[in-house]
């Protein structure tokens, strides 16, 4: 256990105070940069990433062309694709109704959730935004008033302004309660994140060790390693090919379709295939490839569409 995994287990409420405030600081820098334009907001997390400038009028990379994306590019579709329940009506309405996770409740206000009803293990996550959730294994441990001060926070986060990804701009949040998963066969949640392109999966970028600290390592759709990384440590393994892989090929072929690009994530627990979320801009278009070269390969399979204005439909007075 490091440092901050102690502080935060020995002193959670100061610690999630602090975070609060770092959030809260992250938070109003970034949403001012938006108020300039979104083009400044884009730039600067690209150069701040990168140490470089981006080429918006020529853009070559994976990186440049997702960010580009961020400014040029709207598809209503996005929107709801990555709303984490409204998500659920586009994966049912493609047929694939069968691969959601248990939905326990919808809460539109924090002070809504009600632990009496609900059962031991689950997962809490806010619909608009990445990263903010809440995994219970033992709700008897959970600190309530804690844990809704948390969410009454993340609410008045609107997380497009964070990094420029439009289709989390929500001006009506909510609480996602679903069943919590776990696989007690391997152990772990295994992640399987497919690289769509113009509705074509690619790769895989597969998660590990989700408990201690991620490792992803990218394989083919024939289940083949590639030698290459994107910012998070290599497991230094491999894992053995998923038994429902060409399912999820399949699903992801179809949850594409139409976009640019897209990651659509899976789980594979005892042979049941079960969806995770769709994501337009892998790692925020932040993170960095090695070797480099890759950064390029990828940025090839992006067919950029014509030029639309997504901020057209965001309304900075309401945040």
């Amino acid at each position: 256990m490091n440092a901050k995994q102690l502080i935060k287990e020995r002193f959670p409420v100061p610690y999630d105070f602090y975070v609060e405030y770092k959030d809260r600081k992250l938070y109003n820098s970034r949403k001012k940069l938006a108020d300039i334009s979104p083009e400044t907001l884009v730039k600067f997390v690209y150069n701040k990433s990168f140490c470089k400038d981006i080429d918006l009028k020529n853009p070559q990379t994976f990186n440049e062309k997702l960010n580009w994306l961020k400014l040029y590019w709207y598809d209503e579709q996005a929107e709801t694709c990555s709303d984490k329940y409204l998500v659920r009506e586009f994966v049912e309405k493609k047929g694939l109704g069968h691969l959601l996770n248990e939905l326990y409740a919808v809460y539109d206000n924090p002070e809504d959730i009600n632990p009496d009803v609900l059962p031991d293990k689950f997962i809490l996550k806010c619909s608009h935004d990445s990263g903010h959730s809440i995994i219970c294994t033992d709700k008897s441990k959970v600190n309530w008033s804690q844990l809704k001060r948390k969410f009454r926070w993340w609410f008045k986060i609107n997380y497009c302004f964070m990094a420029g990804e439009w289709p989390y701009y929500t001006e009506h949040p909510s609480i996602v309660c679903e069943k919590f998963l776990e696989d007690p066969v391997a152990g772990e949640l295994l992640d399987y994140k497919f690289f769509c392109f113009n509705g074509e999966p690619e790769m895989v970028f597969f998660a590990s060790d989700r408990k201690h600290h991620v490792k992803a390592d990218f394989y083919d759709l024939n289940w083949n390693l590639l030698p290459f990384r994107w910012l998070y440590e290599p497991s230094g393994k491999v894992f053995p090919k998923p038994s429902k892989l060409d399912d999820m090929i399949e699903y992801a072929k179809i949850l594409s379709e139409g976009f640019p690009f897209v990651r659509v994530d899976f789980y594979e627990i005892q042979g049941k295939v079960i969806f995770g979320e769709l994501t337009f801009f892998h790692g925020g278009a932040s993170g960095w490839f090695k070797p480099e070269k890759i950064d390029y390969e990828l940025g090839e399979k992006i067919i950029l569409p014509l030029k639309s204005n997504p901020w057209a439909h965001i309304k900075y007075s309401n945040n």
